[in-house]
């Protein structure tokens, strides 16, 4: 139930009048043990505001693993106590292989995370060195080494013809390299995010590069559907069974038939459109959109904006086509939800946070300046407004250099339901699994923590009810078995 802003500001007023009258400050400790019972008072009152307040561990099989874990994460703490992971960028810490090397991860790998509500399709998600082994050994790939733009230097393309002018066969220019193995890795660094990255002058291009150089391989039918299958296998691998993602992994076909060995499997689409675009090409996509949520509502789930909110158009730029496309939902007797980027940022005058709410969206991606806002965290904590966060990603774009600081931890320690979710790991190498790493690690978690932000992802999704309690029941039949390997694996 949606509540008037009065109730907001009633409920601050009632919070600072119940807090002044029953303050955990007294005047006078007895002793010691008086201000150690006034101490765990003051820590179990800020427990019960966190997100997983509601979850209680079984005695035998949870708490007993709760307690390992805990215990195998303060040995984590020390093993990388001088040079911590989540507190370097993320394309640092991968050189290094300290996070590769943790049980830890591991632990997270083998956690069943329940679905991916923050992804931008294949392209960002896949297995790029799968790309590079099997695409650029194509007879008939070619790179692009001339000065103009566009193609970008470094661009990847498959052609059935020669492309004559500055492109050169892959091939040919593998057969004169000096080592077969640097070469296919300079290849891979071209089309993902590195260390070598970290100290040009803006990571957004560099990122926007890597897409752009990789695009043309996807031409190749048989690339782009071996690519694909290559990453659901892997999703699965990595104990995901749900995906909600803003761009294409396959199309159907490939969905089914992978379904078919992983029936409890989904998948949903939100169509997404980029905030470069104009405002009449922005009606446009809203009307298709439109379109294909008309056409199947079930899996075409709703609609975003994406793309680097600091350069591009705001949420509010867009607000006459927004409000059109809502108006002519309503006459088509469907709806258009929003799942929308807004507040990946630094700048307090970034708004879209404010426009997405007041929009009705039904989960807000990144979020980063929410923090910054009190009331419009309240809100969002009482209309249950997920936010997707992408720790990995928010540090690698430059947002939170040190993910002990990701205004996250407000979030989850104030109850605003949040979603953990990798955005485009493809280009910097990682997984869900290393989101959860970081998390872990950096924000104070434990297993009740994981277990509800696991539980979040299906809570939050844009399934129905049914489609919730039957994913939510797979999901307990692996948390199971997972935390029995949990115990036996930490012995």
């Amino acid at each position: 139930m949606k509540r008037p802003f009065t109730f907001f500001i009633c409920t601050l007023l009632f919070f600072g009048c119940s807090q002044q009258e029953k303050s955990f400050v007294q005047k006078r400790y007895e002793d010691v043990d008086d201000y150690m019972k006034a101490r765990n008072r003051l820590i179990q009152a800020e427990l019960a505001m966190r997100i997983d307040a509601g979850i209680t561990l079984t005695p035998e099989e949870e708490e007993e693993a709760n307690r390992r874990l805990m215990a195998l994460k303060q040995e984590e703490i020390e093993r990388t106590r001088e040079y911590f992971p989540p507190a370097h960028s993320f394309l640092k810490s991968k050189t290094r292989q300290l996070i590769n090397q943790s049980p830890i991860l591991e632990i997270m790998k083998r956690m069943p995370k329940g679905g991916i509500l923050h992804a931008h399709g294949s392209v960002a998600m896949g297995d790029r060195y799968w790309l590079i082994e099997q695409a650029t050994y194509l007879p008939n790939c070619y790179i692009y080494q001339g000065e103009e733009e566009p193609p970008r230097r470094g661009t990847l393309r498959i052609c059935e013809e020669p492309p004559g002018g500055e492109w050169f066969l892959i091939s040919d220019l593998r057969k004169a390299a000096d080592d077969t193995q640097k070469f296919d890795d300079r290849l891979y660094q071209s089309v993902t995010l590195g260390e070598e990255d970290l100290d040009l002058p803006d990571i957004w291009t560099e990122f926007r590069k890597c897409f752009a150089r990789s695009f043309g391989m996807f031409s190749d039918k048989e690339i782009w559907s071996g690519f694909c299958r290559k990453m659901l296998r892997d999703l699965v691998e990595e104990n995901i069974q749900y995906i909600e993602t803003r761009g294409g992994l396959g199309g159907q076909k490939i969905i089914e038939e992978f379904q078919r060995d992983h029936p409890e499997f989904k998948v949903k689409y939100i169509y997404s459109a980029s905030r470069s675009l104009s405002q009449e090409k922005m009606a446009e996509s809203l009307d298709q959109a439109l379109d294909e949520r008309a056409a199947d509502p079930d899996l075409v789930i709703g609609f975003d904006l994406m793309d680097e909110e600091d350069k591009m158009n705001t949420n509010l730029y867009f607000i006459n086509d927004l409000l059109e496309a809502r108006h002519k939902a309503e006459q088509r007797s469907i709806t258009l939800p929003l799942y929308i980027h807004s507040g990946e940022s630094n700048w307090m005058e970034n708004e879209n946070v404010l426009d997405a709410i007041l929009l009705d969206a039904k989960r807000i991606g990144h979020g980063i300046t929410l923090f910054k806002h009190p009331l419009l965290m309240q809100i969002v904590k009482d209309r249950e407004i997920a936010i997707e966060v992408c720790p990995i990603s928010n540090q690698v774009l430059g947002y939170v250099a040190d993910l002990r600081n990701h205004p996250a931890v407000l979030y989850i320690n104030s109850g605003v339901p949040v979603v953990i979710c990798p955005d485009d790991p493809g280009i910097w190498k990682s997984t869900l699994s290393h989101d959860f790493y970081a998390a872990f690690m950096a924000w104070g978690l434990d297993l009740k923590c994981l277990k509800k932000l696991a539980m979040n992802s299906l809570i939050y999704s844009a399934m129905d009810h049914e489609e919730k309690e039957r994913a939510l029941e797979f999901w307990r039949e692996k948390w199971v078995k997972f935390i029995a390997w949990l115990n036996k694996y930490m012995v």
